[in-house]
Order: C-alpha cells, then sequence, then structure tokens
C-alpha cells in the first residue's frame, strides 16, 4: 500500500534536517529517508569530528596522547549521532525512515532497505543527498592506507607520518590539526598554492605558517606511484621527481562528487548539469512542480550554513507560497578552520575582475599586528583583514579575514554587505577594547581618511568609471 506525504526529504544532512524538523513543526506530515546516518556529512564525517579534533589538537601538548584525542572525536561524534537520531526517530508528524531512494515518478518513489522496497508518495520532495569524496588511484598504494573525510574519522591511532593530496579547506584543516599531535605532515596538490578560492593574500599568510610549523608542501604536483614495501610514495613537481619516505596514510582530499546517481532523475526528467549539479531557481525549485533540491547537488551551495538556508527558504515556499521572500539567496560566508582561520564573503577575485573596472575599487588592509592594539597584546605575527570596497561610495564588495576569531568576525561583514552599510556608517560604530573587531573599524578609518581629503579625485575616478558604459 502506497503511503502518501505532504512533503518527503530524500537525505538527512543539515539541509534536510532543516526542511523535515521545520516542516514537521509545522502540523505538515513529512517523511525523512536516510540511506547512512542520521546527520550527513556535517554529523558523521565533516564540520563535528574536524572541529572537535581541531580544538582538543589545540590543547593538546607534548607527552600527552594523540590515541585518545582521535577516540575522543569519535565519541563525542557517536554521541551527537545518537542524539539526532533519537530526535527524528520520536518526532510528531515525522516518519524516519532507512533505505535508498528512487524516483519512478514526478512525485513518487521507490525506497530500499535490506532488499525489501516500498512505494510513497508526496505533494512535494525535496532532494538533499550531499556529497561524496572525490577519488584518484595511486598505483601500489594498498587500500587500508587510503583516508578520505569518511574514513579519518574512524582512526584510533595517529600515523607518524600523513600525506595529504589536495591544499583546499579539508586538508589544511587537518594539515594544522595532526601536525599539533605530533604527526609528521606532508602536502601536495595540483593547485599552484593553498587554499585557491582565497585571495593570494590570505594564500600567502597559509603558506608561511605551514612552513612555520614545519608541514611540507609541493604544489604544481601529482602523484606517481607507491612502494609497499619500502613505503615511500613518489611525487612529479614538473620534470623532478620527489620521495616521501615512511608514509602511513595517505589522505584525499581533492573536491566533492554529487549524490545523484542512484535517484532516477532522468526518468522523471529533472534537469542536471554536468558540472553544476541539479539547476535549480533561487528558491530552490527544480523544473518539475513540487520537485525541490537544496546542498551541495546545487550550483550554489557548498557549506553546511548554505544548505541550511536553503532548507530554510524551501520551508517558507512551501509552506506559506503567499508570504513575500527574497528573490535572491542570501550571500554565503565561508570559513577555513586553518591556523590561523581564514573567513571571506563577497564577490571572489574572478568576479572582481569580470564585473568591476579596477579603477573603482578601493582595497584596505588592516594587520592585526600593526594596526590594533589586540593584536599587539596578543602576539600576531600573521593576520588581517583585506576589504574591496567602492571608490567614493564604500560600498563593500568583498572582505576577508586571515587570524584568531576570523570566522566570527566575518559575519560583521555579510551583513553590512547584505544590507549595503557602507565603509562611512562603520566608521561612525563603536567597538570594545581592545579586540580583534576594532580592525574592523580601522578598515573604516583608512577608507576615511583616504576618500575625503581627496574628494574631487574620488568623485571624478567613480563618475570616470561608474558611467563609462552608460
Amino acid at each position: 500500500m502506497t503511503e502518501h506525504f505532504s512533503t518527503i526529504v530524500i537525505g538527512a544532512g543539515s539541509g534536510g534536517m532543516t526542511v523535515a524538523i521545520g516542516m514537521a513543526g509545522l502540523g505538515r506530515k513529512v517523511a525523512l529517508i536516510e540511506g547512512n546516518h542520521v546527520g550527513g556529512d556535517c554529523t558523521n564525517v565533516g564540520c563535528v569530528p574536524s572541529k572537535t579534533l581541531i580544538h582538543l589538537a589545540k590543547n593538546f601538548k607534548q607527552g600527552m596522547n594523540p590515541d585518545e584525542v582521535l577516540q575522543e572525536v569519535i565519541r563525542k561524534r557517536d554521541a551527537l549521532r545518537d542524539k539526532e537520531t533519537e530526535e527524528v526517530e520520536h518526532l510528531d508528524n515525522l516518519t524516519f525512515i532507512r533505505g535508498m531512494a528512487k524516483f519512478t515518478a514526478p512525485r513518487t518513489l521507490s525506497v530500499t532497505h535490506d532488499g525489501v522496497s516500498r512505494e510513497i508518495t508526496a505533494d512535494n520532495i525535496v532532494i538533499a543527498t550531499g556529497a561524496r569524496p572525490r577519488m584518484i588511484d595511486i598505483p601500489g598504494l594498498p587500500k587500508e592506507r587510503v583516508l578520505t573525510n569518511e574514513s579519518l574519522f574512524d582512526l584510533t591511532n595517529s600515523p607518524k607520518h600523513l600525506i595529504i593530496v589536495g591544499a583546499g579547506v579539508i586538508a589544511l584543516e587537518m594539515a594544522f590539526a595532526f601536525q599539533k599531535l605530533g604527526t609528521q605532515v606532508t602536502m601536495f596538490a595540483l593547485d599552484s598554492r593553498p587554499l585557491m578560492t582565497a585571495i593570494p593574500e590570505a594564500s600567502e599568510a597559509i603558506q608561511a605558517e605551514l612552513e612555520r610549523k614545519r608541514i611540507s608542501t609541493h604544489y604544481n604536483a601529482s602523484a606517481q606511484n607507491f612502494d609497499e614495501s619500502t613505503r615511500t610514495l613518489t611525487i612529479k613537481k614538473g620534470e623532478q621527481l620527489i620521495t616521501l619516505h615512511h608514509v602511513d596514510k595517505v589522505l584525499v582530499a581533492i573536491g566533492r562528487v554529487r549524490n545523484l546517481e542512484s535517484l532516477g532523475l532522468d526518468q522523471v526528467q529533472v534537469k542536471v548539469d554536468a558540472r553544476l549539479g541539479i539547476l535549480v531557481n533561487s528558491y530552490g525549485e527544480t523544473n518539475i512542480k513540487g520537485v525541490y533540491a537544496i546542498g551541495d547537488v546545487t550550483p550554489t551551495s557548498a557549506f553546511t550554513h548554505s544548505a541550511n538556508a536553503q532548507g530554510r527558504r524551501v520551508v517558507q515556499r512551501i509552506a506559506f507560497p503567499f508570504l513575500p521572500i527574497a528573490k535572491k539567496e542570501p550571500i554565503f560566508p565561508n570559513a577555513t578552520f586553518s591556523d590561523p582561520e581564514v573567513a571571506a564573503v563577497g564577490l571572489t577575485e574572478k568576479q572582481l575582475a569580470e564585473y568591476c573596472h579596477p579603477g573603482i575599487i578601493k582595497r584596505i588592509r588592516v594587520d592585526f599586528k600593526t594596526h590594533t592594539d589586540r593584536g599587539y597584546t596578543d602576539g600576531i605575527e600573521n593576520g588581517f583583514i583585506i576589504v574591496d570596497a567602492v571608490r567614493l561610495t564604500g560600498h563593500i564588495l568583498q572582505a576577508t579575514i586571515v587570524g584568531a576569531r576570523a570566522s566570527e568576525m566575518i559575519s560583521f561583514f555579510t551583513l553590512a554587505i547584505s544590507q549595503k552599510i557602507s565603509l562611512y556608517k562603520i566608521y561612525r560604530l563603536v567597538y570594545p577594547y581592545p579586540t580583534f573587531s576594532s580592525g574592523i573599524l580601522k578598515v573604516a578609518d583608512f577608507f576615511m581618511r583616504e576618500t575625503l581629503p581627496n574628494l574631487g579625485k574620488e568623485i571624478a575616478a567613480y563618475v570616470k568609471y561608474r558611467f563609462a558604459k552608460a
């Protein structure tokens, strides 16, 4: 017998849980389908265990047992997973279904678990199946030495020498964390620098810290082969072959692949772009009425917080379609919990180059060490705020923060960009003293100092470049 629901959510990760719990809380009959663990990547193999490890590693002292740290990560991860599972299994109006879902019609799913299938239907179906690690084949490397973020946090013994393939967020966070636990860490990547998505100044700051922590790095490099008898990994950098010795584990962190293959989307003609994922409008709606998608499977979301934000928009769209909702998605800040942290929001370097004439952009840099007293008191050597703003108007285009608490401070700039709060208004705010956030006031100070005494020049530059295409 086919059971009908108001909303079916496929995937119990951050975005999926937001929709399922939100709709159930409004009294709607909801089905939440999950083929693995409740909590998705964030709870099980992403944010929660990785930030637990980073926190514990910061307080790790010589003489402590690194294996106990890894075991505590597992304990805390499992405890949260169990708590979340208990909650969804006993939530009013929500039916939790274990299994793998596949579309058989636009609003009909077949869910299979342990070889048994059942058919369910709904007025609305939300796809939130997330992504998995992208893999590469390294000749000779046995499976038991390979790690991804999906297996890393099941480790109970700390490796002596960890090789990390990649130079993005996961790679950097784990490089710094394991180095603090006493592991020898070596990174290599096809990329030309760490954090390719960040502005070059952020990459330079992170590279300086990697070198200071004696984390070996090799860029523009690729794996050639692994010799198990000698535990050596050979990589190629240009024409040079480099041998890495005494390798225990190899963490592959080179990106993500969307989980779409098993959903049967082609059968119901949901539009999917091979590069971008499921094509949706700003409300999460696909080309098929009543079918939505959020999170990693969409073109614009790659974070837990962005999936959560998309989920909230979908709840409003389904439950309260008569209420106004912003046509555009909110801007999504990002944060890398490296050492120091890197956080950014707004236009990327590529977008700045495409949409803005360089003559209209004023780049302002505030260094914590030299421009803030908190940087002085805390002995900060490597940290800054960089803001790109429109000349004359002070409209903020992007902000990047490198330093302690960057992930907390970036929300200020997210608000400023979203609400079009100019540097003129920020100049009038008062900040506690002494704090790192007073660096934001310094950004406004520098902007005013460069703009007001040269107002004629600034007006001319703004008019010239702003109306060049008019």
